[in-house]
């Protein structure tokens, strides 16, 4: 058995109409599987045509599971299951709260009536919650629907960090809903997400009425629209997860929470400064467009923070999405910076490179000072990233390495 998340904190990002699309996607595919809503507002216990429960849980229900069992309703189609919303819902909560072991409940529920099926998914309430912890303790994958805004974006950024908190074993990806390419936030919102394959699911969902319909008809969009492009993306990010989740592909792989936040924060820096007013009294000479002007600033130091100490600096810079420039910067010695490609500008956001490794392997041995100077204030120690910012671009940055 698989279990599934369709969660983010923020409301109104299409949560429930991806959890009734891919489960029914999921089913197609001849899976048995069981959609569990648990968000209050019962959306799809409603789009399947199921009534909501409207008898009162007890603790004793959510500690044994055979009530839940028995409230297992069929839908409409083959092998799709569904377990109805239920307002009384906010006990097991609760009962979790009560619990020192924050996942023990609900993978205890998930084993007993998800014995009998292939795929579980979770349909989420929105906020954050005592639920909220244990579904990103439990489940084998976190699919997180959002909007390409920077609000939105944020949300997905706080959720990678409660799972940080939660000493989180899933998988999480962000699937980009209500697209439209019109918009010049949303069309850089995707262009920046495929540079982070590890964090977003490779097809976008577009902005279209035929999804909103699903209210109205009460059915799946691939039923009733199996030949638009929103159905023909829903069934591409099924594709996608049911083979990471068979085959833990490449970007699937459990990681440490740093990273994915460190990817998302960097991805949301770059739309903030993108959606920077331009100011109409700059320079001619200044490159107008996307980030002009900007940097995307990651800050590297040790965890005693030895280089801040030492009036030492050392930084990730991006801009445009093009220029990638590691710069070291010394008190006594001036400053060094070369550029790198986009491959170990990912591979040090991840931490798989130093960044003063790749200032060095840049320059050479024989580079200038500051390089050395800052490698001896880090004694050794390895280099977190410890801070992502904008900053004003130095316009008189060259390419190639240098000394001030």
């Amino acid at each position: 058995m698989k279990t599934v998340a369709i969660c983010n904190l923020k409301g109104g990002v299409g949560k429930t109409t991806t959890a009734v699309n891919l489960s029914y996607l999921a089913a197609h595919a001849r899976n048995r599987v069981l959609l569990w809503d648990l968000d209050p507002q019962a959306a799809s216990t409603f789009a399947f045509r199921i009534r909501p429960h409207a008898s009162e849980f007890s603790k004793r229900t959510f500690e044994h599971g055979d009530a839940l069992c028995a409230s297992i309703k069929q839908t409409d189609y083959d092998h799709l299951y569904v377990l109805p919303a239920d307002v009384s819902f906010s006990k097991l909560d609760r009962l979790i709260a009560a619990q020192g072991n924050r996942g023990r409940v609900l993978s205890s529920l998930l084993a007993r009536i998800g014995k009998d099926f292939d795929v579980v998914l979770l349909d989420c309430p929105a906020g954050f919650s005592r639920l909220t912890e244990a579904v990103l303790a439990t489940v084998d994958a976190v699919v997180v629907p959002t909007i390409p805004t920077v609000l939105s974006l944020r949300m997905v950024a706080e959720l990678v960090r409660q799972a940080d908190s939660a000493r989180s074993r899933s998988s999480l990806a962000a699937v980009l809903n209500m697209v439209d390419r019109r918009k010049t936030l949303h069309r850089r919102a995707c262009e920046r997400a495929v540079e982070h394959p590890e964090l977003f699911f490779s097809t976008e969902i577009p902005y279209a009425s035929v999804v909103e319909q699903m209210a109205v008809r009460r059915m799946p969009t691939a039923v009733y629209a199996a030949h638009t492009p929103a159905a023909r993306a829903f069934k591409e990010i099924w594709r996608e997860l049911d083979a990471r989740l068979s085959h833990n592909a490449d970007g699937w792989q459990r990681r440490p929470w740093a990273a994915a936040l460190c990817g998302i924060e960097s991805l949301i820096a770059g739309l903030e400064s993108a959606d920077r007013p331009v100011d109409a009294t700059a320079s001619p000479s200044q490159p107008a467009g996307e980030d002009a002007g900007f940097d995307v600033v990651h800050r590297f130091d040790t965890e005693n923070q030895d280089l801040e100490q030492h009036g030492h600096r050392l930084e990730l810079r991006e801009r445009a999405g093009v220029e990638f420039v590691v710069v070291a910067r010394a008190k006594a010695s001036g400053r060094a910076e070369a550029r790198i490609d986009r491959s170990w500008t990912v591979q040090i956001l991840t931490g798989e490179l130093s960044p003063l490794d790749a200032l060095e392997r840049r320059i050479g041995p024989t580079g200038p000072r500051a390089v050395e100077h800052v490698r001896n204030a880090a004694q050794g120690r390895r280099l977190l990233r410890v801070d992502t910012a904008r900053e004003e671009a130095d316009v008189d940055r060259h390419e190639h390495s240098r000394a001030c």
